[in-house]
């Protein structure tokens, strides 16, 4: 009875054994193995040849040209035209804004300029009056002065003949002189009006000049509440409302270029030292991988990344616009021809890591593998293992004192 119910008991456990052994749990050791199922742990082969390390980053897509539309003045939204997402052209409006007292200073601006061109051909006028009066009494002068002279020259005989008296023939030189000195004055007078004249348009036409300038500056504040694109894009970002209230320098729209974009990627601060402006990169638009070049790399860190920019060609499927969220792999260093396998989970950079190394008879034993720079999803071998070996790369969270680990199916 005693040796049915042995044989019972020992018919259960190795029957449980064997249930445990095709689930893949361990079930022990067996001539120093420990067993697991094949179907749970990732097996990587080493491969040798040329290994460029790759960084990953993650990021957006923002256009290379971008335009910020600021409120050039007090105003109120008075219109929305156009939403985020829209395409625009330069001249597309957007939106509008109100302000009455700009319209009321333009038309001041319009009048002041009016009056200060009028008062200008006024005083052009009266100078032309006043020129005119002055050469007319030059001319008298002249005529005046000549005939003096004429009427000395002719008393000059008469008063050495004795005809007429000698203080006759005075009084007739000193009326002459005095005409001929008068005349020299007045042409003096009459360079100095010109000068004056001259200087007097020069400040009317100052003035004129300025009602200009500040008509041009009423009309362009006008012309601001009429908020253009300004560039061929989409337009990314309306911050304002209907009705809302703006201040001078308040953002209203935020338009960006279609083409060319730039991909604004983080990558983690220790692996900028292994990318240079030019280098190669991936970019997962999500609607396709694009090549494109890093142009940047930005001297600070922020919150332990870097941020890399990656210029994206200009002819891109439609269906790519700015602000998507991308991914990017970016060719860093070439490190030439080196055994490297696909990482294993837990192994960071210039670690020694004791992984297991399967033979032919699908038997995995511990051995030191140092390991050196990683590249994505792959990693450098400096030492430990050879090309073609292959290795457990999964963790198995078993004891340190496993040494040996039997595959089975």
């Amino acid at each position: 009875m005693k040796t049915n119910l042995s044989t019972l008991v020992y018919s259960a456990i190795g029957l449980l054994s064997a249930l445990l052994l095709i689930s893949g749990w361990a079930i022990g050791y067996a001539a120093g193995l420990h067993y697991i199922n094949a179907a749970s742990v990732s097996v990587a082969t080493v491969q040798s040849g040329d290994f460029t390390q790759r960084i990953t980053g993650y990021g957006s897509l923002q256009s290379q040209n971008q335009r910020l539309l600021t409120a050039s003045s007090m105003a109120t939204v008075d219109e929305i035209k156009l939403r985020p997402g829209a395409v625009v052209e330069p001249d597309s409006i957007i939106l509008t804004l109100k302000n009455p007292a700009l319209e009321v200073a333009a038309q001041q601006a319009l009048a002041n300029l009016h009056n200060k061109r009028s008062n200008s051909r006024r005083l052009a006028l009266e100078q032309q009056r006043e020129i005119l009066e002055q050469n007319s009494r030059l001319a008298e002068l002249r005529s005046d002065s000549e005939l003096a002279t004429l009427q000395v020259e002719a008393e000059a005989p008469l008063a050495a003949a004795g005809i007429i008296s000698g203080m006759d023939a005075r009084r007739s030189l000193a009326r002459a002189n005095q005409l001929a000195e008068r005349y020299q004055l007045e042409q003096q007078k009459l360079a100095t009006l010109q000068q004056v004249h001259q200087q007097y348009l020069l400040i009317q036409q100052e003035d004129v000049q300025q009602a200009e300038a500040e008509l041009n500056n009423a009309t362009y504040q006008l012309q601001q509440l009429v908020v253009k694109a300004g560039l061929q894009g989409v337009l990314q970002r309306l911050p304002v409302s209907l009705g809302q209230s703006v201040n001078i320098g308040d953002e209203l729209a935020l338009v960006g270029s279609l083409s060319p974009l730039v991909a604004e990627v983080k990558v983690p601060q220790m692996q900028v030292r292994m990318l240079q402006v030019g280098a190669i990169a991936e970019v997962d638009t999500r609607h396709g991988i694009v090549t494109g070049q890093v142009v940047r790399i930005d001297p600070v860190v922020a919150d332990g990344a870097v941020q890399v920019d990656i210029l994206l060609p200009e002819q891109l499927s439609s269906d790519i616009r700015p602000m998507q969220m991308v991914d990017a792999r970016i060719h860093g260093q070439n490190r030439g021809q080196i055994n490297f396998v696909d990482r294993p989970a837990g192994v960071a950079e210039d670690s020694r890591v004791e992984l297991f190394k399967l033979d032919a008879n699908q038997i995995a034993n511990r051995v030191p593998v140092q390991f050196g720079k990683a590249s994505g999803q792959q990693i450098e071998i400096v030492s430990g293992l050879a090309p073609g070996d292959r290795i457990i790369i999964n963790d198995l969270q078993l004891d340190s004192s496993v040494k040996l680990l039997k595959l089975t199916q």
